[in-house]
């Protein structure tokens, strides 16, 4: 039960059944028993826990209840100090015998996974592990979902990473700045360890970090296979580009282990048990970088193994247990609340982790991000353009159908012949007197040529017909070449974002038919193609790079009809649903026929504006599937202390010479009688006011105050009210005001009757009231006093 029946909430299979202290045996072989371990014909146990398997039971029954009372009391530091059960074993029976409605014990039983998550090192004893590691819990996640949280930290974290030292012997200074400089590494064929023999078969790919004796250099990534070297026999060498050089060159001194610049060792792995102190005091002091970053350097990859098998080859197993890898769980999000609540700049906020900063990203991943944004918007021909430019000016079919741009415009065409359609294309975009191209239907622009060899060439005026492709193209150079400053690139990010609206359809989100030019039309008639939408892009591009989050961002998500929308993907969109899930489901999709499932490492968040629609006419469909967030104007007085964000108006003064207006109080006053009119959908945001907060001059944040009433405030409160002017003055409470201080002003209807109409008599139950802004209580800070302060 504890290993195998339980192993989803926490598996510690691995290393010997010993850990148990006692076991059945499946091998029933006859073996001699000695001062540790004893065996009979049916089972095997530690010698110190008796003569006999039923001794040892008895002790072992004992311990199992022991560590289970200590954890109903919640005692940590005594199942730390309880000896007699191995770590994995004794915290995995407390995880399962704590107090479930207040749990001091997540279900990740190995120190260096939780080390990874709070930034520590695996040599902490497990019980301060968890007590961190629980602190870290601010969103109140239930501890099955937190702990899934903490182990996906682990899983990006647990990379194999190696260590490569040229020492001053047998090198010289001058080979080691020569290897340095042509991004070499040389290793003897036979050195001690099988360090040689690893050196060898690391895959490509696999990363490690330079040093010099004890002085870190860079962090690199092999090109290619290791290859006899000029150095002499037994000696081999392979290529690498650097992934980041340190920052420093200080001597290291945290310790001696083997994968330390101090360790007497060549090329050794850093064991998943190291890796946190190996991040702690390694990579971040000297490299400025962590274990995540270097994981998207090594996920970038195709070709090399399993991390887990490369990992477990080189780890001595001594009775270590490891837990399943568990997914980090996808989410259906929305966000919703009034104006002005900050739900696009909690978004915006959410979008960073979605982002990779320029700096630590691949030439690949900057070019895949080039080609994702610049080129897939394409048409046939201007692809083709583009690749035969970059490709130096010429080039074959063959050629064009491996380059990235018309790759990238072919996965987006419902065609299967994409060689007929470069063909087509090639040929009427051919200049008139072509000797070599005798097709008919010709097109502008007029921009090939076929040579003798098939070789299609840039001809005519393309220089001038295609400037804007050409300047593309030389940006997309300056990446691959690497001549693009840091300074200019940009972030990778790994979202879509789209808004809502009342003509937006599954044609756009999904996918559906587009209008393109005919390929063999002289009049250049129409056609139709089918292509792919916001949303299947996305799943494509997350499908290729499953150890990434991905997000797609709906903003107004209730203004589009979702059955039109979403189609058949409602139910795909279920996380129980996604690819690879036990309930995983596949469709095949209407237009193009292919079998189609939703990632499950793509979140799907979206925003929406109660004051433009209510929650309660949302789609159904959509409310069983996705999670909701409200977000209300905040007037707290103090930020919360895990929120840096919160209280944003607490202490906003604008000062006056007539008084001092507190903007957060009068807020919370402008709401509180909105709740009460309407309702807290219709709240009126903070975000109306943060402006206030940049401006520093006295006057001038008041001048601001006033434009921000004038132009928003009582516009929005207009709307919200249907020109019900008598709700608004109670909202600005303009009926406790003294004149001159209100808002809106209600006119005297006797002598607007008399005025308009003379002597005439008219029922004065039966004319409406008429209200009329006051310019000048715009101007007056008692008007803006008086919404939360009684001044008559």
């Amino acid at each position: 039960w504890i290993e195998s029946s339980l192993d989803k909430l926490g598996s510690i299979w691995g290393g010997s059944a010993f850990k148990f202290g006692v076991f059945s045996r499946a091998n029933t072989d006859e073996k001699s028993s000695d001062n540790k371990l004893s065996y009979s014909d049916t089972h095997g146990w530690y010698t110190s826990l008796g003569d006999t398997a039923e001794e040892a039971f008895e002790k072992v029954r004992g311990y199992v209840a022991h560590v289970a009372q200590l954890a109903t009391k919640g005692d940590l530091d005594g199942i730390e100090a309880f000896s007699h059960l191995g770590d994995a074993y004794k915290w995995k029976i407390a995880f399962h015998y704590q107090n479930r409605k207040q749990p001091t014990i997540i279900n990740v039983f190995r120190r260096e996974a939780l080390a990874a998550f709070v930034g520590g090192v695996a040599s902490q004893n497990m019980a301060s592990l968890q007590r961190a590691a629980l602190a870290k819990n601010t969103d109140g996640l239930a501890i099955l979902e937190f702990g899934e949280k903490v182990w996906s930290v682990w899983s990006r974290k647990k990379i194999p990473v190696w260590k490569l030292s040229l020492g001053t012997s047998p090198f010289t200074e001058e080979e080691r700045e020569q290897l340095l400089s042509e991004r070499k590494a040389v290793v003897h064929s036979e050195t001690g360890k099988k360090q040689g023999e690893h050196f060898i078969d690391a895959p490509i790919g696999s990363l490690f970090y330079l040093c010099h004796g004890n002085s870190a250099r860079l962090i690199g990534q092999f090109t290619t296979q290791a290859k006899p070297s000029d150095k002499g026999d037994g000696w081999v060498e392979r290529s690498y580009k650097v992934i980041t050089s340190a920052v420093k060159h200080d001597r290291y001194t945290h310790n001696s282990k083997y994968w330390s610049p101090q360790g007497n060792s060549t090329f050794y792995m850093v064991k998943p048990r190291d890796l946190p102190e190996f991040e702690e005091t390694l990579l971040k002091p000297f490299f400025n970088t962590d274990l995540v970053t270097l994981g998207t350097h090594y996920y970038g990859f195709t070709n090399i193994s399993s991390p887990d098998n490369e990992v477990k080859e080189a780890e001595e197993l001594e009775d270590t247990e490891s837990i399943n890898t568990v997914p980090e769980q996808c989410f259906n999000r929305i966000y919703y609340g009034p104006p002005g609540t900050g739900k696009t700049f909690r978004l915006m906020q959410l979008l960073k982790n979605y982002e990779q900063k320029a700096e630590t990203a691949t030439t690949e991943q900057q070019q895949q991000q080039f080609v994702n944004e610049k080129i897939m918007g394409l048409t046939w021909w201007q692809a083709i353009f583009s690749a035969i430019y970059e490709l130096g000016g010429q080039a074959k079919v063959s050629q064009l159908l491996n380059h990235p741009f018309v790759k990238a415009v072919s996965e987006r065409s419902s065609s299967s012949n994409h060689r007929s359609a470069v063909w087509a294309n090639l040929q009427i975009h051919t200049i008139e007197d072509s000797e070599t191209v005798k097709y008919k239907s010709r097109i502008a622009p007029a921009i090939f040529d076929k040579a003798h060899d098939s070789t299609w060439l840039l001809a005519g005026d393309w220089q001038e017909a295609c400037s804007d492709l050409v300047e593309l193209v030389d940006d997309y150079k300056k990446i691959v070449d690497g001549r693009e400053s840091q300074a200019s690139l940009k972030a990778i990010k790994r979202y879509k974002f789209v808004t809502f609206h009342q003509s937006y359809g599954y044609e756009e989100f999904v996918e559906g038919l587009r209008p393109v030019l005919s390929n063999d039309q002289e009049d250049g008639s129409v056609e139709y193609e089918i292509r792919p939408g916001v949303f299947k892009m996305l799943c494509n591009e997350a499908r290729q790079n499953p150890t990434q989050r991905y997000a797609m961002v709906i903003d107004e998500i209730n203004r589009g009809n979702i059955s039109k929308i979403f189609g058949e993907l409602i139910t795909l969109i279920e996380p129980d649903k996604r690819q690879g899930q036990s309930s995983g489901i596949t469709v095949k999709l209407p237009y193009s026929g292919d079998e189609f499932s939703v990632p499950a490492n793509i979140d799907i968040i979206g925003t929406m504006n109660t004051a433009d629609r209510s929650l309660a006419l949302l789609d159904t469909a959509l409310r069983r599937r996705f999670e909701f967030f409200p977000l209300l104007p905040d007037t707290r007085i103090e930020k919360a202390a895990d929120d840096e964000f919160s209280a944003p108006l607490a202490g906003l003064i604008v000062k006056t010479e007539q008084g001092n207006i507190d903007i957060r109080l009068m807020l919370e006053r402008i709401n509180d009688r909105i709740e009460v009119l309407y309702d807290r959908d219709h709240y009126i945001g903070h975000a109306y006011f943060l402006a206030l907060k940049e401006e520093k001059d006295d006057e001038e944040r008041f001048n601001l105050l006033t434009y921000i009433f004038r132009t928003k405030i009582i516009p929005l409160l207009e709307e919200y009210f249907f020109e019900d002017w008598h709700k608004v003055r109670l909202v600005l409470a303009d009926h406790q005001k003294p004149d001159g201080t209100r808002f809106i002003e209600q006119t005297d209807v006797q002598e607007d009757l008399q005025e308009l109409f003379g002597n005439y008599d008219i029922d004065l139950y039966s004319v409406k009231p008429r209200y009329k802004l006051n310019e000048d209580a715009f101007k007056s800070p008692e008007a803006y006093i008086g919404i939360y302060s009684n001044i008559s």
